[in-house]
């Protein structure tokens, strides 16, 4: 396919034709100001203004658009753009290297796989394996996801599962952490290689079908001081113990939510909703900093009611669930019923500090940064809600940020912490790609802008050039920008065209 950028008549983008070009060689006597290699000096000037704008069209014209789904039909998972695809060996001895990133494999029911991971003495390492059954499929409390942390000679460091529920498909997330400052680790505490073993786990009415897996490994640096202690009463400040904040409140905006954590949607304090389709998973993220807690509240509508259709209740008519940002899942949740006349469900998080990673009921708010919502409709749903069930969804991040750990290193690049950045994509409701498109279309329009201002300085220079050479010569000095007087046309004989075959006679 060829464009105005094409340049493949081998003519270098010049815009002469064979047999179009002034060659003095020919009989033709240069016209003044026309000298020998001008003609070239100017095709090249064009060529290069033609290049900018093919470049600059070129940026533009790649940010591809998100990908279009089929009216009525789940989305599935979206896997990260830069995600490095691998295979898992069935034994260690054969185990591909991983390190801090997102790798993709599948797993099919009852395999396991290895991957060998490299650690050195300072820093937490979290692994999270996440399997992603098709939407729709029927999953059971029999299918199940383990991921462990292991040395070289199989002592476990640490190990994390999840199980379907519901008979619906939704993504498993399990995680595996090495923490250094934690007493009963003793035997991974050392530098050097350690696995990590995947197990997809199975029973008689498991789902056959080979998953999508996706392996994240996240480094957290080490703290340049001491572990600071459990605070007391840190272990009352879950979710189970805790009266609930007054929901936000306010007419609801749309977004639409992600297929995963990597595109899902970044929102902010307030009344969101979003329509999804039975059997789907929408994914959302919320920046959740130091000290700060995370309340989010689900809400489906009353369906309408049809004669004829028996009972409007639902045993399995949706789920919420939070991640924090290392993927692992706070709670272990259930299905909800829904029985036709509305139904909601919320959370409401511990304050998020350093020193909770050493406490069962709080460690999953051990680190500031992006806090995921996932909310799944079950299939049976579409018997209440044929065009997809609205779902509402309230998120309030309670608490003022405070001062974070030191670290000895960068963790908010690492993925531990809230920046300005963050703030904003929560503020404007955009995924990971869509802050990245935004941040370069900024980047190309002050491109555009610096171009165009050099390319007006290159003409202003050579305009003021050419009139030098005139005067000098003689002859007529162009006009800036108007060859043609307001009276029309001008004759070849006029004083104010450009004299032909040599200076003027007389």
């Amino acid at each position: 396919m060829r464009d105005g950028c094409d340049r493949s008549d081998g003519h270098g983008g010049s815009g002469h034709e064979p047999g179009h070009g002034h060659d003095p060689g020919h009989g033709h006597e240069p016209d003044p100001g026309h000298e020998p290699g001008h003609g070239r000096r100017r095709a090249a000037r064009a060529a290069a203004l033609a290049v900018l704008l093919c470049l600059t069209a070129g940026v533009l014209g790649g940010q591809t658009a998100p990908r279009a789904w089929a009216a009525g039909a789940p989305r599935g998972w979206e896997p990260a753009a830069d995600a490095q695809r691998i295979t898992g060996a069935a034994s260690s001895a054969d185990a591909p290297e991983v390190a801090s990133g997102l790798f993709t494999d599948r797993i099919r029911p009852g395999r396991e796989k290895y991957y060998a991971l490299d650690l050195d003495a300072k820093a937490d390492v979290h692994v999270t394996a996440t399997g992603i059954p098709e939407p729709g499929s029927r999953v059971t409390f029999q299918d199940g996801l383990k991921v462990t942390l292991q040395n070289t000679d199989g002592d476990s460091c640490s190990e994390g599962s999840a199980v379907g529920n519901g008979d619906t498909a939704f993504p498993l997330a399990a995680t595996a952490s090495r923490l250094m400052g934690d007493p009963a680790d003793e035997d991974c505490r050392t530098a050097g290689p350690y696995l990590v073993h995947v197990v997809r786990e199975e029973g008689d009415n498991s789902d056959p079908s080979s998953w999508p897996l996706e392996l994240s490994v996240m480094t957290e640096p080490g703290l340049k001081g001491g572990i600071p202690a459990p605070r007391p009463g840190a272990e009352e400040e879950t979710d189970a113990h805790n009266t609930r904040p007054a929901p936000p409140s306010g007419p609801a905006e749309t977004r639409t939510g992600g297929t995963g954590f990597n595109d899902a949607r970044a929102l902010g304090d307030g009344v969101w909703k979003d329509r999804v389709r039975a059997g789907e998973t929408r994914w959302f993220r919320v920046p959740v900093d130091w000290g700060q807690r995370l309340y989010a509240r689900t809400e489906l509508p009353n369906s309408a009611r049809r004669s004829g259709t028996g009972s409007r209740y639902v045993p399995h008519g949706f789920r919420m669930n939070v991640y924090n940002p290392a993927r692992t899942p706070l709670y272990d949740e259930d299905f909800q019923g829904y029985d036709g006349d509305g139904a909601k469900f919320d959370r409401y998080s511990n304050p998020v500090r350093y020193e909770n990673r050493f406490l069962d009921a709080a460690s999953g708010t051990r680190f500031a940064g992006w806090y995921y919502v996932a909310v799944t409709v079950g299939p049976d749903m579409a018997t209440q809600f044929p065009d997809g069930t609205p779902v509402t969804l309230r998120i309030d991040v309670r608490g003022r940020a405070q001062q974070g750990p030191e670290y000895d290193g960068d963790a908010a690049a690492a993925g531990f912490g809230v920046s300005g950045r963050d703030r904003e994509m929560a503020e404007k409701g955009l995924t990971e790609a869509q802050a990245e498109h935004s941040a370069t279309l900024r980047t190309v329009g002050w491109a555009g802008v610096g171009a165009g201002t050099a390319l007006l300085l290159v003409l202003a220079l050579w305009l003021l050039l050419a009139r030098r050479r005139a005067r000098t010569a003689g002859y007529p000095a162009p006009a800036p920008y108007a060859a043609v007087p307001p009276d029309g046309p001008l004759p070849h004989h006029s004083p104010y065209a450009p004299p032909r075959g040599g200076p003027p006679q007389g």
